[in-house]
């Protein structure tokens, strides 16, 4: 049998699998009053066809001795991160479930240089109340003998070469542990260093409700957090398939210091995807892959990198990458390539798009005026070259002022609806008829009265303003939509982007982004300032502002469009619809949850 001398103790340890080259070993920390075997061999015997597992039984655990009778979590972080240099490694990817969970932690707190990434699994990095109430009875020795037989028998089993009545002092120095350590501050938090990843079942009795995972993910820096829902303490063994894909990809990701690098770089520059995609990391093998949205971006990347074996980086928008214009009223752009994923935007008639890739009948594109990737229906598209698509949307100098402005075919036959904010190419205008023509060169015919022309096309000055909104009016009562943009429904941060999109203005496609890119403005509001909502999380003490007004901690979630003074109008989930409301608590309009997340608002000129 494998032991390792360790510090004052023998550990008893197994390993499995083969060390490939470039290859960091996993090493597994099991809970309290279990072992190496108990706790993860399910989860070995899936690791170890790719990994090189390490599983000891900790000090006074299973076949590893305890010579001066002692628990702590500082003692065991010592010793297992001696096992790793016993072994002959410089670093180990740490993972630990619920007290070896804060046997993982001390190890990333207390000896960051043995660790390559750690994965804290049902721990906590400090006692809190319910821990000293609730933990003594759970590991009261009379308890478990009397009503619960099969943890009984399973610890007399696991731990008998130390002794058939071992487990009353394994249990008693376990909650004497429980409850007096770890005892980590956020600024304690906040020093470290190391990839960590910090899971937690949703429902986990002991670790949930003072939601601990939720203070480390905090306080860790660029620390990643993975609650599952509807699960308990287990979550390795509740949810294993799940489990093994986000910790494998948690240490694909990360598993290298030029891979963390890239990642961290990605949480500094583009956190958000909307603002650009960088997803690269290195593999074992020393090649730079992933993918990035543009040729800058696969620079920084390099640059970053450093020298590479080979760089396999797919890069999404380069010269080469194909130009379409929209040639439908309105497509919906989805998630993924079905009917079946949530709708994202929408674009409209004469937008222009990126073609990235096509899959049977759908393409996934990019939107250059509002940065966002999806899917739509290939036939909603017509591929054209790039200076077709200057040219044509150049000459998109009309814009669609109806509702919907019913559009005829070449023979007067109607054929399609156009909504309110698509510009258009004019060809030729008789009596009361406007030509338009399409993308693919087609002709159809709209109402004169439905289109606003050039030289009537409101600026973004008071008395534009105040015409819009005239017309934006006219909308109250259209269904909310998810992802919507037109008549035929709308989204709060589209309903916003569409009445600035009349006054030929480009804002952000969503809420927070028009919120983090506007002019912020004080009181008086005047009409068609963008008004702000959004809730601070429960955890989270309330901050002030910083120098540009963000507040930080809330999440923007909502916005309207105000009408000057106290009210405003906005597409909502409530009235699940456009409608009007009010900050004054004297009006009937008067929202109380709007009025309470108020978070401030923005301008664009």
């Amino acid at each position: 049998m494998p032991y390792a001398p360790v510090n004052d103790t023998e550990i008893f340890y197994e390993t499995f699998g083969a060390l490939q080259p470039g290859q960091t070993p996993v090493l597994l920390i099991h809970g309290s009053t279990q072992t190496g075997r108990s706790c993860w061999y399910n989860v070995v015997s899936r690791l170890e066809r790719e990994h090189f597992i390490i599983l000891p039984d900790c000090r006074g655990h299973g076949k590893s001795g305890n010579p001066r009778l002692s628990y702590s979590f500082q003692e065991h972080a010592a010793d297992m991160a001696a096992l790793v240099r016993v072994l002959g490694f410089e670093r180990a990817h740490i993972v630990g479930h619920s007290n070896g969970g804060n046997i993982a932690l001390v190890i990333l707190m207390e000896h960051p240089s043995v660790v390559q990434t750690c994965v804290i699994q049902a721990g906590n990095a400090w006692v809190s109340p319910d821990l000293v109430e609730n933990e003594p009875s759970v590991f009261d020795p009379e308890v478990i003998a009397r009503e619960r037989p099969f943890w009984l028998r399973e610890m007399q089993e696991l731990h008998a070469g130390l002794g058939a009545d071992y487990w009353r002092d394994l249990v008693r120095l376990t909650v004497e542990e429980i409850i007096r350590e770890p005892n980590y501050t956020a600024e304690d938090l906040a020093r470290v260093t190391r990839p960590a990843m910090i899971v937690q079942g949703a429902q986990d009795a002991v670790n949930a409700p003072m939601k601990h995972a939720e203070f480390m993910a905090r306080h860790i820096p660029a620390s990643e957090l993975w609650v599952p829902e509807n699960v308990g303490h287990n979550v390795h063994e509740d949810v294993l398939n799940e489990w093994l894909a986000h910790v494998t990809d948690f240490w694909a990701r990360r598993g290298n210091a030029v891979s963390d690098t890239l990642y961290r770089y990605k949480l500094e520059h583009y956190p958000d995807e909307r603002d650009g995609i960088f997803d690269v990391r290195l593999t074992a093998d020393g090649t730079l892959t992933g993918t990035v949205l543009n040729e800058a971006m696969h620079a920084e990347a390099r640059n970053l990198a450093g020298n590479v074996r080979a760089d396999e980086i797919r890069i999404l928008l380069t010269a080469e990458t194909p130009w379409a214009l929209v040639n439908r009223p309105v497509e919906d752009l989805r998630r993924g390539a079905s009917l079946l994923t949530e709708r994202v935007s929408q674009v409209r008639m004469g937008e222009a798009v990126r073609i990235l890739e096509h899959q049977e009948d759908w393409t996934r594109v990019y939107l250059p005026h509002d940065g966002y990737t999806g899917w739509v229906h290939t036939r909603a598209l017509y591929p054209c070259p790039e200076a077709h698509v200057r040219a044509y949307q150049a000459d998109c100098t009309a814009i669609v002022s109806a509702m919907l402005a019913e559009a005829c075919d070449e023979h007067g036959v109607p054929t399609q609806k156009l909504p309110f904010a698509t510009q258009v190419k004019i060809i030729e205008i008789r009596a009361e008829t406007a030509w338009l023509e399409l993308p693919d060169g087609r002709r159809w015919q709209v109402r004169l009265t439905d289109l606003t022309l050039p030289e009537d096309r409101p600026d973004p000055t008071s008395e534009g303003i105040e015409r819009t909104l005239h017309l934006m009016r006219r909308f109250a009562g259209v269904p909310y939509l998810w992802g919507g943009r037109t008549p035929y429904g709308f989204d709060c941060s589209g309903f916003a982007g569409t009445f600035y999109a009349f006054l030929g203005i480009t804002i952000p496609r969503d809420a927070d982004q028009q919120f983090m890119k506007g002019q912020p403005v004080e009181d008086p509001l005047q009409p068609g300032d963008l008004v702000f909502f959004g809730e601070f999380s429960q955890e989270d003490d309330i901050p002030g502002p910083d120098a540009r007004g963000y507040v930080r901690k809330a999440r923007i979630t909502h916005v309207g469009i105000s009408l000057g003074g106290e009210d405003f109008i906005h597409a909502n989930g409530t009235d699940w619809g456009v409608s009007f409301n009010s900050f004054d608590p004297a009006s009937k309009r008067y929202g109380k949850w709007l009025a309470e997340n108020y978070r401030g608002a923005r301008r664009f000129r």
